[in-house]
């Protein structure tokens, strides 16, 4: 994906006492967005790509020197939270979560490394703890810059927000994907619950196809009803979307919630690419 820049005309340095920021970060590259907290409305969106980028400490250098030349970060927001995109996660049902086990409950589906802090976001629509890992050095920058950050793994708001957009909806089965561009996560929702969630990693796309059709098996979904809402980095040109559409019946491209707001210079971006950081600051 290239890089994006779109910035309301109205937006100003000078009130962000009064804006949001959403921040998401991944070894593909570094977004954020900025909503007013007064109108509403989203005002400013950021991508920056990373051309080969394989380490986090490479990552870090990269974070920094953005950080060193774009202004817009460097001011003090009503409130900051980031997300962070890894494969590095495990889902704990909430009735058998004692914080004092967190590291068992992560380590028993996760190798141990060394210099990373492990947290957790409480997904009260799906009864369950999100169990995940940030590198230390990059929760020590990002507490540097923002003293009121929350830290959040990308599947928690995925998940939240797919329960409660189909909250009071009835229907058989749905299937979420949300593309990282080297992985996926995907989860399946029936009668208002949590029915499936895991993550991908994938080199082409006949990885990415594989994976997607083997829950449709395991979960025996009927390619031909089940509709599929796609997230991320992928469009219709993409050899992704092509080699899945040549199974699967229903395939939509994810539009946004309609309690989005977002400035009309927002228009120019495929509106299912940042749904995930877009409503972050809507996640608990």
């Amino acid at each position: 994906m290239d890089n994006v820049n779109v910035i309301d005309p109205n937006f100003s340095i000078n009130n962000t006492f009064r804006y949001h920021i959403s921040l998401q970060l991944m070894l593909k590259g570094f977004s954020f967005c900025i909503i007013d907290t007064i109108s509403h409305k989203y005002i400013a969106l950021k991508h920056y790509k990373f051309e080969r980028i394989s380490s986090y400490s490479s990552c870090l250098k990269k974070i920094q020197e953005i950080f060193n030349n774009d202004e817009l970060l460097n001011n003090n927001f009503k409130s900051v939270k980031l997300i962070f995109a890894s494969q590095r996660e495990t889902l704990v049902p909430l009735p058998l979560f004692k914080n004092k086990n967190i590291k068992e409950y992560f380590y028993f589906n996760q190798s141990e490394e060394k210099n990373e802090t492990i947290l957790n976001n409480n997904l009260k629509n799906s009864d369950a703890v999100n169990v995940f890992s940030i590198p230390t050095k990059f929760i020590d920058f990002f507490k540097e810059k923002f003293d009121n950050i929350t830290f959040y793994h990308q599947s928690s708001p995925f998940i939240e927000n797919a329960l409660i957009e189909n909250k009071n909806q009835k229907f058989e089965h749905k299937v979420y994907v949300y593309n990282y561009e080297s992985f996926f996560d995907i989860i399946v929702i029936t009668q208002q619950k949590l029915l499936f969630y895991n993550s991908f990693k994938y080199q082409n796309e006949n990885d990415f196809v594989y994976y997607l059709m083997n829950v449709f098996e395991q979960l025996k979904l009927n390619t031909s009803q089940t509709p599929v809402f796609l997230m991320g980095y992928i469009n219709k040109t993409s050899a992704c979307y092509n080699s899945i559409n040549k199974f699967i019946t229903n395939i939509y491209f994810k539009k946004a919630n309609s309690s989005l707001n977002c400035s009309y210079v927002f228009n120019q971006l495929p509106e299912h690419y940042f749904l995930n950081m877009l409503n972050l600051y809507q996640c608990e």
